[in-house]
């Protein structure tokens, strides 16, 4: 269900086939019992492009309430399948992942959650980031036009593009009725498009702004045209030796630790950033 909790930028806990068997929405700061089956007029479906997930939210916004988690088909408002009892949030911060997920925005800066999440090791901990980074950069750009917000974060997803994820059996909550070794191959690429996606979202940022990484904007589009089938060893090279060049040439080592720096002097972003 692309339209589903499991699928919104929102829910770092699950994406597809990957995660807990319990999502999380940071917006409503709720447990999802039934990720796959509810949804809000929040909605903002990860597995699009930015321009794209803007669009489909609008359409989704109209039919849905924002205020309020409910069942996608009968538009009625979540009660079992949601959750935020101390019992079921303290038994969920068990896990690493979900912990971090759980303190997402409220400990600290966001961007020192993403930092932790970072730092973590394995798909799941990666999903969590990039998932929850998407909306953290959206955030930032709308409210201060600032695309260097996410600076940080896409210089961490760049480093590890082209690599293709580990993933173990788990971290999958569910096989959808195909050959495990099969459904693990479709999620390591799903992440890997998923780095793919964030990156281009602080790409378009950067082209609102006229910043010269702005100029590979599309590189989400060229990828989808060089590898028109599921390759994930074809993804994987492509990445290396076209993406991975052309990123470094509008963006370079000097002129990051350039922009990190001025980041910090920056005193309206410190509460996010620092």
């Amino acid at each position: 269900m692309l339209h589903s909790c499991q699928n919104c930028w929102f829910n770092g806990l699950q994406y597809g086939a990957l995660g807990l068997s319990v999502g999380y929405c940071s917006r409503h700061q709720k447990i999802l019992n039934a990720a796959d089956g509810t949804t809000c007029g929040l909605h903002m479906r990860k597995d699009l492009s930015l321009k794209r997930a803007q669009q489909v939210s609008l359409i989704h916004e109209a039919k849905y309430s924002k205020s309020v988690i409910v069942q996608i088909y009968t538009s009625e408002e979540a009660n079992r399948e949601v959750s935020s009892a101390k019992k079921d949030v303290d038994s969920l911060r068990g896990d690493s992942v979900g912990e971090l997920v759980c303190d997402y925005g409220q400990l600290g800066s966001k961007i020192e959650s993403l930092a932790q999440l970072k730092t973590l090791k394995g798909a799941r901990a990666e999903v969590a980031m990039m998932s929850l980074a998407r909306g953290y950069v959206n955030n930032c750009a709308n409210r201060n036009s600032n695309w260097t917000s996410g600076l940080h974060l896409y210089w961490w997803t760049k480093k590890q593009l082209p690599e293709i994820p580990e993933i173990s059996v788990g971290d999958i909550r569910t096989t959808n009725g195909i050959q495990l070794a099969r459904q693990v191959d479709l999620t390591a690429w799903s992440i890997v498009m998923l780095r793919l996606t964030l990156i281009d979202d602080v790409i378009q940022y950067a082209a609102s702004c006229d910043d010269p990484l702005g100029e590979a904007n599309g590189l989400l589009q060229k990828a989808a045209e060089a590898v028109q089938i599921f390759n994930l060893q074809k993804l994987s090279k492509w990445l290396r030796t076209n993406a991975l060049p052309t990123l470094d040439r509008m963006l370079s080592y000097d002129r990051y630790v350039e922009l990190s720096n001025q980041l910090h002097k920056d005193t309206n972003n410190i509460p996010d950033i620092r």
